[in-house]
């Protein structure tokens, strides 16, 4: 846009920088206030057969580390759109995307489904 004397103003672009850097915060904010939702018990369903307990605590850690079949999964992450489930060194297991009350996904290792459930 224009002003009288030629030059070119950008009001526009910053009104639109400023509302995307709110945007960002607001869902920055509403993915941590859920995050102590997902902390808790849970059910881990690998495949069609094998289901294991596992806790997720709020502090990013997971147990039992040793679930029959569950890759050693340690910890857990809640990105914007998904819930990554990863090693105690940090190697991912999968990634699940929420479906309902629970997320599901594919384990990266075999891509057998992964189901976690209350």
């Amino acid at each position: 846009m224009m002003n009288a004397e030629g030059i070119i103003q950008m009001k526009p672009l910053r009104t639109l920088l400023f509302t995307s850097a709110a945007l960002v915060i607001a869902v920055a904010a509403t993915q941590a206030q859920s995050a102590p939702d997902v902390a808790g018990s849970w059910k881990l369903a690998i495949g069609d057969n094998v289901v294991c307990p596992l806790t997720l605590a709020p502090d990013g850690t997971a147990s039992p580390a040793d679930c029959a079949a569950g890759n050693r999964i340690a910890r857990w992450q809640l990105a914007i759109d998904k819930l990554e489930l990863k090693t105690a060194s940090g190697e991912m297991v999968g990634v699940l995307l929420p479906k309902g009350d629970s997320y599901t996904g594919k384990r990266f290792s075999d891509g057998r489904k992964l189901v976690l459930s209350r």
